[in-house]
């Protein structure tokens, strides 16, 4: 969660949405499907008939995608479709999950609501317009403040999951208010949101998001980073992008957020309260994420083992 101050009115409805239904939900008469390739073919035909049923053009360009970074990933168009219809994916319980059995079982996906979810993707990124398109969203532009937000990547080795590692205690904060204009802090978290959207792991299990708080104190977070674009950065990564978040951990928490947490829980669903995790031991965070294997070297207060950043590795080892 990308936490800052000045929590008003306007503030708390956009948490309330982003947290009231973040995995979606299944309706009655919804379209569901057995396999990945019925998914993708059926999801474009339905995107197909949205966008010819629009008449207004200035409605109908949400459709086009003109804000999508894919092409900056080696992605297509129907590679997001399809992260989308991976995630939209039955629950194992489900009863028209009956009769699949076995872990490499491919569980049943709901079209239907696939497409709801990328209809709200499809909002969130026109709405954010021009300042992910001017200059285009790629490595080299994002880069310097990419540089400066200091996350990491690694993989839970026992569940599979993404592992997303922010640490507030290496960020500069000063520099970041100074030299980076928030609209750049957007552009690089949109960025490195979409790298875990196309990651095969974040797509198969899910993602879990570690921040080390380091108690930052209310009035520092004022000028950190404005509230309104914390707010519309939860709701892209909890609310909008097509990865589940199986858990969010937070240690070093402050009094301040710790009061927020619980005005927000008011508006969240039963499974999101219990992802949301305040921990309060350093060393409780390897049990959440499979061991100290995972762990990046030198977050926060642990020593960590991880030396390698996958993101660095793939994109910016030149």
């Amino acid at each position: 969660m990308i936490l800052s101050g000045q929590i008003g009115t306007n503030i708390i409805k956009e948490y309330k949405k982003t947290f009231s239904s973040p995995d979606g939900s299944d309706k009655k008469g919804d379209v569901i499907v057995d396999t990945p390739a019925e998914g993708l073919a059926l999801l474009k035909q339905l995107v197909h008939a949205k966008k010819e049923s629009i008449k207004k053009e200035s409605k109908r360009k949400i459709w086009d995608f003109r804000t999508s970074p894919h092409e900056h990933f080696g992605k297509t168009l129907d590679d997001t479709f399809m992260t989308f219809v991976l995630w939209a994916k039955l629950k194992a319980s489900d009863k028209d999950n009956a009769g699949i059995e076995g872990e490499t079982a491919q569980p049943k996906l709901n079209v239907s609501k696939a497409l709801r979810r990328l209809e709200t993707y499809a909002e969130w990124m026109e709405e954010t317009g021009e300042d992910l398109v001017d200059p285009p969203l790629s490595p080299t532009s994002i880069k310097k403040a990419l540089d400066a937000w200091h996350m990491n990547a690694s993989t839970d080795p026992e569940d599979g999951c993404f592992l997303w590692w922010c640490d507030m205690s290496k960020i500069d904060r000063e520099y970041l208010k100074k030299e980076i204009p928030p609209e750049e802090s957007l552009r690089a978290l949109v960025w490195y949101s979409h790298y875990v959207m196309y990651s095969e792991s974040a797509q198969k299990n899910g993602m879990k998001f570690l921040q080390n708080m380091d108690n930052i104190g209310l009035i520092a977070s004022l000028t950190f980073i404005p509230a309104k674009l914390g707010a519309k950065l939860d709701r892209f990564t909890i609310g909008v992008l097509p990865v589940k978040m199986k858990g969010m951990y937070m240690i070093e928490c402050p009094g301040w957020i710790k009061l927020f947490m619980n005005v927000i829980r008011i508006f969240m669903s039963k499974k999101m309260k219990q992802r949301i995790v305040i921990l309060k031991d350093w060393d409780e965070v390897a049990g959440y994420v499979g061991g100290d294997e995972s762990i990046p070297k030198g977050w926060g207060k642990l020593e960590g083992s991880l030396e390698d950043d996958p993101v660095d590795q793939q994109y910016f080892s030149n």
